[in-house]
């Protein structure tokens, strides 16, 4: 069996749904399409297509050339996560990330959108290919003053792909990580995802390492808001040892042609990959059997802290909306036993009830971010110990 080439995008398309928060949504998706068809990708991968109406007519007018399609349906909202193959799609997998958001930020809707990672496994030609589709939760930072609220859920999100990937990795196949992680180069959640698993970023591996590869807040996209920090690179493709080779890797997916609207308000990464046969040999075996060693130890002690501290800020909204909410319910009760009966003071109990519904809400939702970070500090302290006992 001889090697192949196989050419990948990833795209953020853009595609919500409501109160006319994507623009030309019509006109970008047709656009899409005509691409699609056009460049005959081997595999696609696409983020934020939120609503039905947008992958049903991705598959209905790139059938012909995409058979394969596989829309990860979850959450209140979906999940956005969309991947068309030439090749046959015969497996797939997803898993949830938790903590994702709060409830209360309605202008953001983490919370609402079933977030995770995707996984197709795809028979290409014989070569096994693992494909994975993501997107995590974003900084919604003004600057870079700002505290990211979100920081310690996406490291826990990152936390959970990195975990997600070496799980489900087999000898056999080649892993192809995509999707909007939200994350620079440079920050320490993704060095926890590529320094915990055998994947590879596209981009660094074809440019020597150079800076470079912006997909969002670009000067030439029309949809681009203000932003003090810059062009960034939030978008990815990764690949895995030891039988795929990065070729090339460009950003693409600007402008449409000959049309004054961009595809989306991201671009898109387009990756040429050499797949080889699965290798017998000692040294393939060898980078096999390194992709399975422990994760580092001094990854696994970067996300901890990270998280650790983001569960400090978590228990004090916790105790926050605990007093709150306490507050609330003993004026509830003094009004009820004390105050006259009159259509006044009934509204106002009517009012006060409902904000202790809200607050025994939140609370709720307060105590389970508490739970779900704990629950990521457990596990990463279990793969310490084991670290800790392989050295």
């Amino acid at each position: 069996m001889s090697t192949m080439k196989i050419k990948v995008l990833s795209l953020n398309f853009w595609n919500i749904p409501f109160f006319g928060l994507s623009k030309d949504r019509s006109q970008r998706l047709k656009a899409l399409a005509e691409l699609l068809l056009k460049e005959k990708y081997d595999v696609v991968t696409l983020q934020e297509v939120w609503c039905e109406d947008g992958h049903d007519y991705l598959k209905e007018k790139c059938g012909a050339v995409y058979p394969h399609t596989k829309y990860f349906a979850r959450g209140v909202i979906g999940s956005g996560l969309l991947v068309l193959s030439r090749y046959a799609i015969y497996d797939t997998l997803f898993a949830s990330y938790a903590p994702n958001g709060h409830p209360q930020k309605l202008n953001q809707g983490d919370f609402y959108g079933g977030k995770g990672v995707g996984l197709c496994r795809i028979d290409a030609d014989g070569r096994l290919l693992d494909v994975y589709t993501t997107h995590l939760i974003a900084a919604y930072a003004e600057d870079l003053s700002n505290k990211d609220s979100h920081a310690g859920h996406r490291m826990a999100q990152m936390v959970q792909l990195m975990q997600f990937v070496r799980n489900t990795r087999r000898p056999d196949a080649t892993q192809l990580v995509t999707g909007d992680l939200n994350t620079m180069p440079f920050e320490p959640s993704l060095k926890v995802l590529l320094e915990g698993t055998p994947l590879h970023d596209a981009w660094l591996a074809t440019h020597d390492g150079e800076e470079g590869g912006f997909t969002c807040i670009t000067s030439d996209n029309v949809y681009s808001g203000k932003d003090p920090v810059g062009p960034k690179r939030i978008d990815y493709i990764l690949f895995s040892d030891p039988f795929a080779k990065c070729l090339s890797c460009d950003v693409s997916l600007c402008r449409v042609p000959n049309d004054t609207i961009c595809y989306s308000d991201h671009d898109g990464v387009v990756a040429c990959l050499e797949i080889s046969p699965p290798e017998q040999s000692a040294a393939a075996k060898s980078r096999i059997s390194a992709a399975s060693a422990p994760i580092p130890g001094k990854i696994l002690t970067l996300a901890s802290d990270c998280l650790v501290e983001c569960v400090g800020d978590a228990k004090a909204s916790l105790q926050k909306c605990l007093f709150r909410l306490v507050i609330t319910l003993v004026l509830l009760v003094l009004m009820l036993v004390f105050a006259p009966a009159c259509t006044c003071v009934t509204i106002i109990c009517s009012v006060n009830s409902f904000a202790v519904a809200f607050l025994f809400f939140m609370y709720a939702i307060n105590r389970s971010e508490v739970n779900e970070l704990n629950n990521v500090i457990s596990a990463l302290k279990i793969q310490q110990q084991h670290s800790d006992k392989r050295r």
